[in-house]
């Protein structure tokens, strides 16, 4: 990063309610290690979510997003991060809310905008910034009653399809003869990409394409007649890759293919083989609100129906959903694990084919990781000679 540079990024001012009754009522040990607690938290969050905590101050958490690295999606990590965030200090409440009189609870502002970075001592900050942007983004921390996120009306543009948040009444900011209107980001939305956000708002109609839509149908031609077939999508953000996709599978009768969706996340390409964890869930049932034996009840009886071999991956798939590690897993190291993972995944796919030609399709593949790479490398050793597509999508400027 240059310094002295201008460029768009998302701020979040947390601080900590509870604090001074805190230090009024408990040792400066226990605040001290309470707090501590809490910065660590902070970290490991925003860190999580690629952005850096710039400074500690009293209670307070400055955290940066889209300074040491541009992300499309950084509004979204702040949000996210402060959500994560106040969960934990929720937590943390009952172990000293009786004996403070209050809970501890964080409150948060959060801006997106300009800023201009600045060299300086390292003991107040990472980074010197300014700007109108830390303004607002402090305003809006002050402003916050405990357990609040508020969001500045640019930020609001880019999370609004993806949180649930609620208009407040416009606030005055030092400084500015235009008055504030600030949101409350309650949570989130089952929306996990800009498609599906349009889809929620509904699509226009659809034109175009048809040479690309025949591409399509000759190769699902050639997977029914039993040769696989490997296909990339590729181009710019928001020419319409996704929507060719969601027209195509539209149009086929899902009586006679069996069709699999998995979406990489410009948050998720460190989380090995994301793109596969929904595919895994829709496969197995698992259903949010079920207990776990009613999840491995589920997940053993599909997999019997699938094909009784696929049973003995059962473990692999409960640890990939984070339902159950078996104590197998717990044991075996990286390599000899990493292969196990692409043989559970590629033996359930290779299953799906065997009964019915298969499509697989999974989109954003710019920002997949290294074990879905992997994953998908050993799938092509394997589905020549049968009834298997396999599609991904990609931005050009990323190939």
């Amino acid at each position: 990063m240059v310094v002295g540079e201008r460029r768009q990024a998302t701020v979040l001012f947390s601080d900590l309610s509870g604090y001074t009754a805190m230090n009024e009522h408990l040792d400066p040990e226990e605040v001290e290690a309470i707090m501590r607690r809490i910065k660590n938290h902070a970290v490991r969050i925003v860190e999580s979510h690629e952005g850096i905590v710039n400074q500690f101050v009293g209670d307070e958490v400055m955290a940066l997003f889209g300074i040491c690295a541009a992300h499309e999606d950084d509004p979204l990590r702040a949000v996210r991060t402060a959500l994560e965030l106040h969960a934990v200090v929720r937590a943390m409440s009952p172990e000293v809310d009786a004996r403070i009189g209050q809970p501890l609870r964080m409150r948060t502002g959060i801006h997106t905008g300009l800023i201009v970075t600045n060299s300086r001592d390292t003991r107040d900050g990472l980074y010197g910034i300014t700007g109108e942007t830390v303004i607002t983004g402090v305003r809006l921390k002050t402003e916050a009653e405990p357990n609040e996120i508020l969001v500045s009306p640019q930020t609001h543009r880019l999370i609004a399809p993806y949180f649930e948040t609620e208009e407040l009444p416009a606030v005055r900011v030092k400084g500015k003869a235009e008055l504030l209107r600030p949101y409350r980001a309650l949570r989130p939305l089952p929306v996990r990409s800009r498609f599906e956000a349009s889809a929620r708002r509904g699509f226009t109609r659809y034109t175009g394409r048809q040479d690309e839509l025949a591409v399509l149908y000759g190769c699902l031609e050639r997977t029914i007649r039993g040769e696989g077939q490997f296909i990339t999508v590729m181009g710019e953000a928001g020419v319409g890759k996704s929507r060719l996709l969601h027209e195509f599978i539209s149009s086929l009768g899902r009586e006679h293919v069996s069709v699999l969706q998995g979406t990489c996340h410009a948050h998720g390409s460190t989380t090995s083989y994301l793109p596969f964890l929904d595919t895994l869930r829709r496969e197995l049932n698992v259903v949010e609100g079920r207990s776990r034996e009613e999840v491995l009840d589920t997940a053993v009886a599909t997999l019997t129906a699938l094909g009784p071999s696929l049973k003995a991956y059962l473990p692999f798939y409960l640890h990939l959903l984070s339902i159950r590690t078996d104590p197998m897993i717990a044991h075996m190291q990286g390599p000899e694990l990493r292969h196990a993972m692409q043989e559970a995944l590629t033996g359930l796919i290779m299953a799906k084919a065997e009964r019915q030609p298969t499509l697989l399709f999974l989109e954003d593949w710019h920002w997949h990781d290294e074990a879905s790479e992997a994953v998908i490398q050993h799938l092509l050793t394997l589905m020549g000679g049968h009834s298997l597509l396999v599609g991904i999508t990609y931005r050009s400027e990323c190939s």
